[in-house]
């Protein structure tokens, strides 16, 4: 059987692959990289693993801890309790099983507007989790209720500075006033839902059992999908070393990030203007090892304030305090990135040692640059997804999977790569006569 072409190494990728074959149908991937895991990536390096992404799971996860179990991988670390977050300039923790139930503490901080909206928003979202998601119903009517503006313009100013604004940073590396409701009540829906928890190890870990007996084409970006009478005939392929070559191929799987696809194939009208909607936020994500703690006090994880340019900053592990991963994203950050690594390097300590002066001498460090950022989404996203899969179907053996379907979460990246295995035709396809 022809195999079917998959664009990405990520984890959109490499789950397609593995859904795959599941079937029995074999897959190439093509990565323009030289590694697996894309922006949930572990770089192992001197007795570290860097993951460089996203690396904590939720047990509620089914896809993913379906995979887990069937690997084996079963040896975990829990992850943070909670955050401390700047607001007004002070150090406020936000435990995440207090947070739910009432924490007097915060509420204290935020006011009693604010704190009753917070608690309001999460209940709310907990309390529809299972059908808060991007294939179910429920979401459109929170688009509906909700996307009319951003994020800033429905809660008090105190509460999207705070608690509000450590979702917008994690979940879209943007600003309150960048994204809409719809997705921080889909990020929030997980908010203190099952455990949180990581893979000892490292997150490569998964990647390595995923890549297992896959054929992965590396340093091959893919320069674009050729279609010809609608349907998919080829890919042309771009070295490293810039050597150009055509593959033939009558069934893509795309799992490139949104603003990848459009660059790459030729999309209708309609489905261009959505993709143009869905935006993607650059950061910088640094990890960085010293030879004495570096977090303490109860302090695992910080939240900064809308001046720094450091977004989030937290320890790779509880039982690391010494190995610290910055978080260079937000409006702030953006003015920076495009600065050296030590440069970027000395300005996350600086912003750091305001809030918890480091005592340490650092060892080891590793500065990784997602250009092409995170995904944070569009108002009324359900719309611009039907705009999307109805563009897709006009070409015959294309299908896509990535970040910015289901969530951008690893779990919402495997159900994208789930679903669009099961959208495509996978008998052989029909070609005309000549």
């Amino acid at each position: 059987m022809e195999p079917v072409h998959i664009i990405g190494a990520g984890i959109s990728g490499l789950g397609a692959a593995h859904y795959l074959s599941r079937k029995g149908i074999p897959s190439v991937i093509h990565e323009a990289g030289h590694s697996i895991g894309g922006r949930a990536g572990c770089i192992r390096s001197g007795g570290h693993a860097f993951e460089v992404g996203g690396k904590n799971f939720s047990t509620a996860w089914p896809r993913f801890t379906a995979l887990l179990t069937e690997f084996g991988l079963n040896d975990f670390e829990p992850q943070h309790p909670g955050f401390h977050i700047v607001l007004k300039n002070r150090l406020i923790a936000l435990e995440k099983s207090k947070t739910l139930s009432g924490d007097l503490r915060l509420a204290a901080r935020l006011g009693l507007k604010s704190a009753l909206q917070f608690r309001s928003f999460l209940a709310k979202a907990r309390a529809n989790a299972d059908r808060l998601n991007y294939t179910s119903g429920l979401i459109e009517e929170i688009e509906r209720r909700w996307d009319h503006s951003t994020i800033d313009n429905h809660f008090t100013r105190t509460l999207s500075d705070g608690p509000l604004r450590l979702f917008s940073i994690i979940m879209g590396a943007a600003e309150p006033d960048e994204l809409y409701p719809s997705l921080l009540m889909l990020f929030a829906s997980g908010f203190g839902k099952g455990e949180h928890r990581a893979i000892r190890g490292g997150i490569g870990r998964l990647h390595d059992c995923l890549a297992q007996g896959k054929s992965i084409q590396f340093g091959e970006r893919v320069e674009r999908i050729v279609t010809e009478n609608g349907q998919v005939a080829g890919l042309e392929l771009v070295s490293q070393t810039g050597q150009r070559s055509r593959v033939t191929a009558t069934r893509v799987l795309s799992c490139a990030p949104l603003h990848v696809l459009k660059r790459i194939v030729c999309l209708p009208a309609y489905a261009r203007v959505a993709a143009d909607a869905v935006r993607y936020h650059p950061l910088a994500l640094i990890n960085a090892v010293y030879d004495q703690d570096v977090f303490r006090d109860n302090i695992h994880s910080i939240m900064f304030d809308a001046g720094s340019p450091l977004g989030h900053c937290s320890a790779n592990r509880l039982h690391q305090p010494y190995h610290v991963r910055f978080t260079l994203s937000g409006r702030a950050a953006r003015d920076v990135l495009d600065q050296d690594d030590d440069a970027l390097l000395d300005l996350a300590e600086a912003e750091f040692s305001r809030r918890l002066p480091i005592r340490a001498n650092r060892t080891k460090c590793l500065v990784t640059r997602h250009e092409g950022g995170i995904c944070g989404y569009a108002p009324h996203f359900s719309r611009v997804k039907r705009d999307l899969l109805r563009g897709i179907e006009t070409i015959q053996g294309l299908e896509i999977a990535g970040d910015y379907l289901e969530g951008h979460t690893m779990e919402g990246c495997l159900t994208s790569a789930d679903l669009a295995v099961q959208r495509f035709n996978l008998e052989e396809p029909k070609r005309e006569a000549a």
